[in-house]
């Protein structure tokens, strides 16, 4: 049997667009397509509201507008200056409890299901972030 008419029968013939169908009774067209149109409505939104908040609002910069601090007084120092540690240690606590927050909220929403190699291993998570 000759390839070349392999190929060109599989080609020509609709047995491949007829089996890898994607749209035809699949779930992604009907669960998907919900989630692909509101993408398109809140990207087709959000280009809007950014048109049209350049076209409609009046710009008139001023010197204090356009100078490179707004707070109302000179800039002081360098700026290259230090931040106390305290600042960086509160920031890291913050991200630490944020994401213990994070693991921890499904776990209580889900502890009547889960066996005990769940309960002792987010104890075990606890235990070593605090």
């Amino acid at each position: 049997m000759d390839i070349n008419f392999f190929f060109k029968s599989f080609i020509s013939s609709n047995f491949c667009f007829e089996q890898f169908n994607l749209f035809k009774n699949s779930a992604i067209k009907e669960e998907y397509l919900v989630i692909f149109i509101f993408l398109c409505f809140s990207v087709f939104l959000a280009l809007l509201i950014v048109v049209l908040s350049y076209f409609l609002v009046t710009q008139s910069p001023e010197t204090e507008k356009l100078s490179t601090y707004e707070c109302g007084f000179d800039p002081y120092g360098d700026t290259r200056h230090q931040f106390n540690i305290r600042f960086y240690i509160i920031s890291i606590l913050f991200i630490l409890f944020d994401i213990e927050i994070i693991f921890l909220l499904p776990w209580c929403v889900s502890i009547t299901q889960l066996d005990l190699l769940g309960f002792w291993s987010m104890i075990e998570f606890l235990m070593c972030a605090i």
